[in-house]
């Protein structure tokens, strides 16, 4: 008998093998791109292509349980806060911004002539938390930039930095208490990271429907580092954020979807009339290198009633800072209407916007849905330059720009029955200078127009840099920016000013002239993190007092003098202002009109619901050791 060939069986293993290979190889191709693999500095040459088409899913975190701060903040226990230069920072490379299609919203001349107006001067302008100032805990500042971020409440402004928080009478701008992150959280104590190792990234949020406080930010050991990472939330129990309590929460985002040492860096908060608080992040794996945008929301009724928090987080390829939109206004006709989710917007490309919608699970738990994107055209912005400083010979110590990514606060207004959702970004003016990109985008009856019904580049001359942007509108759809400036010429040291425009006003333009909250008088010289510290804000804050709807408030980043600037101190400073147009509230003007445009209909979601938090009565405490 002859012996069977076994030439088809070879044949047949060699096939496997290379179909094998094409299926690993493949494999391998996807979680580069995912960036699984990738290190800082290979991911610093990517382009950021997130996949506008794609849907994601929040997954479950494990409930959390409420611990309690029941005394003043004045007697909190002092903890030192985690002093780090966040050199480590640095290596956070995000993708670079894709050029757009052609721009379908060209930056024209306003059919009619403008008459320029000088925004109105400030009401309130005091000096806020300065690195080595010393709060309960020790010195209030860690490491640069600051992160200045704040919000406004019934009486009292707080403000936060990296590694503190600060409470003042609005009426008088005293300070009426200061305090580090780890301080704050060791009150419960929370037992986790969050009591010792809280590291920044704060932000500061009011609700105004219940009247409350959420401070959050972030606590881990190191990174790159196994993690755990914490998002650590402090929500006041009563309207007064001193002597009323808090509630404290310490949420391991790295767990569910999201995989063990992510790092949510950068993370933007935005609160929600169906009862959730939205989070949106950049998401950093173990090698440093970016692996997706990180969401997220919990139950505000939860976490304003000391419950078992619910909440779900998310991650996935839908592009680099994906923001949520912060809810303002405070009566019935001012809100989304019932079953609106939330809209997140990222800074797509040059000259693209992409806005998903996030559907909440039950009680903002698992099972929340991030929609698709659509894609709407703003006026081209590329990334603009880093910016220039005086007295800085060689212009070693520029200072960063931040890029483009959409800036502290996405915020949604309704004035009428328009519905906007009001964004900024960073981008290069035509003269190469710094420039803030802003945008007022259409999302009546929960419909995305495609199309701004207003953007431009803020670039009243050709002499200043301004970034660092944040934006708000009033109950009558009057607008401010806020921002830093400075180029390299004596005296534009960086300050801190603010421009805007009121709803009458030609589409496209900031007639309302630009006004200094207050005029630096010193460089940032100094180094950080082994080399020239280039590191400036991270963001700045721009809100609306709900008492009035009408009164901006902001806060940045400065030096007051070259002395602070000098490496001798190496000392930021921070300010806060507030203005208001005189008009406000008188009936109110007409808004611009909204721009025709190709439209996308969101989906409709089920409100969860919610209750109105009880104030519990506190019984004077004796003051703590």
């Amino acid at each position: 008998m002859k012996k069977k060939s076994n030439s088809k069986s070879a044949f047949f293993n060699f096939r496997v093998l290379i179909g094998l290979f094409v299926v690993l190889a493949g494999v391998f191709l996807a979680l580069l791109s995912f960036g699984f693999f990738s290190s800082a500095k290979a991911q610093s040459r990517k382009v950021d292509n997130g996949n506008a088409d794609a849907v994601a899913v929040a997954h479950a975190v494990t409930p959390v349980v409420a611990k309690s701060f029941d005394a003043d903040v004045r007697t909190l226990r002092p903890v030192p806060a985690k002093q780090d230069e966040r050199d480590w920072e640095e290596k956070l490379i995000l993708p670079d911004l894709p050029i757009g299609p052609a721009s379908r919203t060209a930056q024209l001349p306003p059919a009619v002539p403008i008459v320029a107006v000088p925004m109105p001067t400030p009401i309130q302008n005091f000096e806020g938390l300065a690195l080595l100032d010393m709060v309960v805990g020790g010195q209030a500042g860690a490491g640069y930039p600051p992160d200045t971020n704040g919000e406004v409440g019934l009486n009292h402004y707080i403000l936060a930095v990296n590694d503190a928080y600060a409470i003042y009478d609005k009426a008088t701008g005293t300070q009426v208490a200061a305090f580090t992150e780890n301080s704050l959280f060791s009150g419960g104590p929370t037992g986790t990271l969050c009591d010792t190792d809280s590291f920044g990234d704060p932000v500061v949020v009011y609700d105004q429907l219940a009247n409350r406080w959420i401070l959050t930010n972030f606590a881990f050991v190191s990174f790159p580092g196994p993690g755990p990472f914490y998002q650590c939330f402090a929500v006041s129990q009563t309207s007064d954020p001193v002597a009323g309590g808090w509630f404290l929460y310490a949420v391991r985002i790295d767990q569910g979807g999201v995989p063990g040492g992510t790092l949510p860096d950068y993370g933007k908060f935005g609160h929600w009339n169906d009862g959730c608080l939205y989070m949106g992040a950049n998401g950093f794996g173990t090698s440093g290198g970016f692996i997706g945008s990180i969401f997220a929301s919990f139950s505000l009724n939860d976490m304003e009633n000391g419950l078992p928090l619910t909440g779900a987080v998310g991650i996935a390829n839908l592009g680099t800072s994906l923001f949520p939109t912060n809810l303002l206004g405070t009566q019935p006709g001012q809100m989304p209407p019932p079953g609106t989710p939330n809209y997140f917007v990222r800074n797509a490309t040059t000259t693209t916007y992409e806005v998903r919608t996030f559907t909440p699970g039950q009680n903002c738990g698992a099972g929340g849905t991030m929609s698709a994107a659509t894609t709407v055209s703003h006026v081209s912005g590329p990334p603009p330059n880093n910016v220039p400083q005086p007295n800085d010979p060689g212009s070693l110590h520029q200072l960063d720009s931040l890029g483009s990514r959409i800036m502290q606060k996405v915020q949604y207004r309704k004035v009428g029955t328009a519905e906007s959702l009001w964004v900024v970004n960073s981008a290069r003016t035509p003269a190469a200078l710094a420039g803030p990109l802003w945008g007022q985008l259409d999302v009546t009856g929960g419909t995305i127009a495609t199309t701004a019904v207003q953007t431009a580049i803020h670039a009243p001359d050709n002499t200043l840099w301004r970034w660092m942007g944040s934006i708000a509108a009033d109950q009558d759809g009057n607008v401010a920016i806020g921002y830093s400036t400075s180029n390299g010429v004596v005296p534009n040291f960086p300050s801190i000013a603010y421009a805007g425009r009121l709803a009458t006003d030609p589409p496209n333009t900031l007639p309302q002239t630009e006004t200094q909250l207050i005029a630096g008088n010193g460089s940032q010289l100094f180094d950080c993190g082994g080399g020239p510290c280039h590191r400036w804000g991270d963001y700045s804050s721009m809100s609306i007092d709900p008492t009035d709807e009408c009164t901006f408030w902001y806060t940045n980043e400065y030096y007051p003098n070259q002395t602070e600037g000098d490496p001798g101190r190496r000392n930021w400073h921070t300010r806060i202002g507030s203005f208001k147009f005189p008009g406000c509230g008188q009936g109110g003007p007409t808004p611009t009109p909204t721009a025709t445009a190709t439209a996308t209909a969101t989906a409709t979601a089920t409100a969860a619901p919610r209750s109105t938090p009880t104030p519990r009565p506190r019984p004077t405490p004796p003051p703590r050791p």
